[in-house]
C-alpha cells in the first residue's frame, strides 16, 4: 500500500486525504496549525461562491452518513462558517492518527538521494521521500511514497513596493499595515473607522476591502491605488454567474465613480515613512508623483507560494507565476478574469520532474488568482486516477516478471 504524505490540512488537503483513504491508500495529513488554519484566519470574509462549489460529493455524503447537517447548496458562507460546518467535521471523520495538527513540514527530500542525483530519471522514485516535521516543538523525520503539497499560498503576501519587492523600511511600519482582508467588525472596527486608509490592489479582495471601508463612518477617507490604468478599477464580468462577485465589483466601482474613494491609477509606491503617528506615502504614477498621509495601509495584492519547502527536490515552477510549470503555461494561454472559465487540466499538467511529488490547490497556480476550490477537487481526482493507472501498470509488470 502506497503511503501518501499530504502537506496542509486545508480544504484541498482534507479532500485529498479523503480521496486517498477511500481509494485504499495510507494517507497522513500534516497541518502547520489547526485544521483549515488559513480559512480560520480569513474566517470573517464571506465567500462569493456557493457551498455546492466548495465541497465534494464525497465529503457531503460522508458527513450526511455521520448525521451532520450541511449548509444549503446555494448558501454563501463566511470562512468561519465553512470551516465550522464542513471542514472541521470532515477532519473529525478521519481515523485517529491520520491528521497531525500543529505539525509543520519544514523540508522535503529523498532518502539516500540528493537534488542533483538521477536528473529527470524515473529511478529517483525508487527511494522514499523524507519529510522533516516539527510537532509540539519536537522534530522528526517521516517517510512517504507520494507527496501531495496542498500547503497553499496564504501567509506569503505579495509585497507593497514597486517591482514586487518590499519598500525600504516597510518592516518598520507593520503595525499600521495589514496584508489581506482585515476584519471590520467588533474591536477591529476602531482601527479603520473614521481614519485615512490606503488600499493597494485591484482584484476582488481589494473590492471587498473598499466595500467594507465605505460602510464605515463617512469621515473615513479612502485612497485606492492600483498598478494598472483602467476606467473601472474592479473588473466586472458580463452576465457573471456568481451574483455576489458581481455585486462586489459593481459596488466598488460605484464608490469610485461617486468619489467615495480617491483613485490612484497606474501607480506604485516609491517610499514610505512615519510622520506624526501617520504614514507618509510617496505615490508615483504616469502623471507624476504625489504624497499622501494615511493612518493605515491595507495590502490586497494577493499571495505567493513558499518554494523553500521543496528546495531539495527536482521541481519545475513557472518563472513568471511560480506555479507548476506545465499548468502555468496552459493557464497563461487561457488568461481570463473569470475563474469559472479557467478549464480543468489533467494530471499530466501537475507532474513535476520529481516522481511522486504533486502540487495541488492554490499553490499549483502560484501567484495566479484565478483558482477555485472546485478546480482543486478536480485536480485531486485526476491525480488519483493517474496514480491508480500507474499502480495497475506496476502490478502487471510484477506479475509478468
Amino acid at each position: 500500500m502506497k503511503r501518501i504524505a499530504i502537506v496542509g490540512g486545508g480544504p484541498i488537503g482534507l479532500e485529498a486525504a479523503l480521496a486517498a483513504i477511500e481509494r485504499g491508500y495510507a494517507a497522513e495529513v500534516f497541518e502547520r496549525g489547526l485544521v483549515a488554519d488559513a480559512v480560520r484566519q480569513w474566517g470573517h470574509v464571506r465567500m462569493f461562491s456557493p457551498f455546492s462549489m466548495n465541497a465534494t460529493a464525497r465529503g457531503r455524503v460522508r458527513l450526511k452518513h455521520s448525521g451532520i447537517e450541511l449548509p444549503k447548496p446555494d448558501e454563501l458562507l463566511t470562512g468561519a462558517q465553512f470551516r465550522e460546518r464542513y471542514l472541521a467535521p470532515l477532519a473529525r471523520s478521519f481515523p485517529a492518527g491520520a491528521i497531525h495538527e500543529n505539525c509543520a513540514v519544514l523540508a522535503i527530500g529523498r532518502s539516500r538521494v540528493l537534488k542533483g542525483d538521477h536528473i529527470g530519471a524515473i529511478s529517483r522514485g525508487e527511494t522514499a521521500f523524507r519529510l522533516l516535521v516539527c510537532e509540539d516543538d519536537r522534530e522528526r523525520a517521516v517517510t512517504a511514497d507520494v507527496v501531495l503539497d496542498c500547503s497553499g499560498t496564504y501567509g506569503q503576501p505579495n509585497q507593497l513596493g514597486d517591482g514586487g519587492i518590499p519598500l525600504p523600511n516597510e518592516r518598520l511600519y507593520l503595525e499600521q499595515i495589514h496584508y489581506g482582508i482585515p476584519e471590520f467588525s467588533g474591536a477591529m472596527r476602531a482601527r479603520y473607522d473614521g481614519k485615512r486608509v490606503l488600499v493597494v490592489g485591484a482584484g476582488h479582495s481589494a473590492a471587498t476591502v473598499i466595500c467594507n471601508l465605505a460602510a464605515l463612518d463617512p469621515a473615513t477617507k479612502i485612497h485606492w491605488l492600483m498598478r494598472r490604468d483602467r476606467e473601472l478599477p474592479s473588473e466586472e464580468i458580463p452576465d457573471d454567474p456568481l451574483p455576489e462577485r458581481a455585486r462586489l465589483a459593481a459596488a466598488a466601482n460605484r464608490f469610485a465613480r461617486d468619489h467615495r474613494v480617491i483613485l490612484h491609477r497606474a501607480a506604485s509606491i516609491a517610499a514610505l515613512e512615519s510622520h506624526q503617528a501617520a504614514l507618509r506615502v510617496e505615490i508615483v504614477g504616469s502623471t507624476g508623483s504625489a504624497t499622501v498621509e494615511v493612518d493605515e495601509i491595507i495590502v490586497a495584492t494577493g499571495f505567493r507560494p513558499d518554494l523553500s519547502l521543496t528546495r531539495e527536490l527536482q521541481v519545475q515552477t513557472c518563472w513568471a507565476t511560480e506555479g507548476t510549470y506545465p499548468l502555468a503555461a496552459s493557464l497563461l494561454g487561457e488568461a481570463s478574469a473569470d475563474c469559472l472559465k479557467t478549464p480543468a487540466f489533467g494530471a499530466e499538467m501537475l507532474i513535476h520532474p520529481e516522481p511522486g511529488y504533486f502540487t495541488l490547490g492554490m499553490k499549483s497556480y502560484g501567484r495566479s488568482p484565478n483558482f477555485l476550490l472546485r478546480t482543486g477537487h478536480e485536480q485531486i481526482e485526476t491525480v488519483f486516477d493517474w496514480m491508480d493507472k500507474q499502480s495497475l501498470g506496476e502490478s502487471a509488470k510484477a506479475e509478468a516478471a
